[in-house]
């Protein structure tokens, strides 16, 4: 079924092009409306109740995608290396979860990317040109909601959503390798690709801004925009209400990790049964 979705997308880019935008921007816009909808569903809801009930159902969902995917993973023929991708991944997940979040809710985030990035490859055609590609848009995301969407309400530009998107993108890739017998060969390596261009002309922009003073990575009176507006007194924050804790990656610390994981999960390509 997987491979039948992946070749009808690939024959219709312009369907492909489309479909993948209006996703984004369903994805993208409604930040607000929905966390609206979800506290009114869960008025009255306990903070540890909210994070048990949210927990659960990622889990449930976790469980149902593993298990759908159980035959043509133990089937394929590099069984073994897929195997310990999904161990890892799983770990990331968990130490997503407990380090990373504020709230369980924010598991939503592995879903939506891995979908993202599932309609992103047939475009690509490149495992790991598409996990890039897909962290970019994650972070067009978090960029939207700290710079436009809640400026006030935020004290940094969220590194730590960034990964969690990564993750997501990385469990779609996984999909893809298990479910696919075909592999789509890149027209061009990935230091040629438009993924790459895409991704050096964001970071000349940032570079623009920081040397502009438009931008800064921490608090700066000169500059008008600061990628992290109030350091954290630790390693741990902890937000108000009951106790919970979790780590606020910073700039530098959000690179390596992303760049590693770029790194990680680049041999997944060899991975596609021929």
């Amino acid at each position: 079924m997987m491979q039948q979705f992946i070749n009808y997308l690939q024959q219709n880019r312009v369907i492909n092009v489309v479909l993948l935008i209006i996703y984004y921007l369903v994805v993208v816009l409604p930040h607000e409306k929905v966390g609206v909808i979800i506290a009114k569903l869960f008025k009255g809801t306990s903070r540890e109740n909210y994070n048990l009930i949210t927990l659960l159902i990622a889990s449930v969902i976790f469980i149902i995608t593993f298990l759908f995917l159980a035959k043509s993973l133990f089937a394929h023929t590099k069984k073994k290396e897929l195997a310990f991708y999904y161990v890892a991944t799983t770990i990331f997940v968990l130490l997503c979860i407990n380090v990373l979040f504020v709230m369980n809710v924010e598991s939503i985030h592995f879903l939506q990317y891995a979908v993202f990035a599932i309609l992103s490859y047939p475009l690509i055609k490149s495992l790991t040109q598409t996990l890039v590609f897909t962290t970019i848009a994650g972070a067009f995301d978090e960029a939207y909601q700290y710079f436009y969407l809640a400026p006030q309400r935020t004290d940094y530009f969220d590194w730590n959503d960034v990964i969690i998107n990564l993750i997501g993108a990385a469990i779609g890739i996984l999909i893809l390798v298990t479910c696919l017998n075909r592999v789509y060969v890149a027209n061009k390596t990935f230091f040629k690709s438009i993924t790459f261009y895409f991704l050096c002309s964001v970071v000349l922009l940032v570079i623009i801004l920081l040397a502009s003073n438009v931008l800064s990575v921490y608090p700066n009176d000169d500059s008008v925009f600061a990628l992290v507006k109030v350091l954290p007194e630790g390693f741990w924050s902890y937000p108000p209400g009951p106790y919970v804790k979790y780590h606020v990656v910073m700039p530098p610390e959000g690179l390596i990790i992303i760049t590693a994981l770029w790194l990680f999960y680049s041999r997944l390509e060899s991975l596609i049964r021929i």
